[in-house]
């Protein structure tokens, strides 16, 4: 139980993360595979509804932060989605060259892609919420102060 609780935030994570995968990969297949758009348009399409899905309940029951205060979510959102660029670029090319390169179906690919997307989102989640940054943030400043 002590385990579970330690990790809790990364479980939960994984949870949500999971749960946007599989909406990346439905909004991936039914774009591409059955309204015949460009893989690249269909896996941007696909990453955005999914990293906003993922903005809401990664900040609502991950980090559990507030949802009050409208103007730093909107901030928050925007940083979010923006941080996630490096994230798409990784994702839209792995995608293009995997589907070219392999001869496995596209939609495989797009599982194997979305397990290392999600590894990299992790981290730079807990960047932008700010989680457990607090000590780390406070640990800085007093190192400054003793070299002031």
């Amino acid at each position: 139980m002590d385990v579970i609780k330690k990790h809790r935030e990364f479980l939960v994570y994984c949870l949500f993360g999971f749960l946007a995968s599989l909406l990346n990969i439905a909004i991936f297949d039914v774009a591409h595979n059955n309204f015949n758009m460009q893989l690249w348009l269909a896996n941007t399409l696909a990453w955005f509804i999914s990293n906003t899905f993922s903005f809401f309940v990664t900040k609502m029951y991950v980090f559990k932060t507030e949802m009050k205060d409208y103007p730093k979510m909107l901030h928050e959102g925007i940083f979010f989605l923006l941080s996630r660029l490096f994230s798409l670029l990784f994702d839209d090319v792995f995608m293009v060259v995997a589907v070219l390169a392999l001869p496995v179906n596209n939609l495989i690919i797009k599982a194997i892609d979305q397990v290392l997307v999600g590894i990299l989102n992790y981290f730079t989640s807990k960047l932008i919420f700010n989680y457990n940054n607090r000590r780390l943030r406070e640990r800085i400043k007093q190192l400054r102060a003793r070299r002031n």
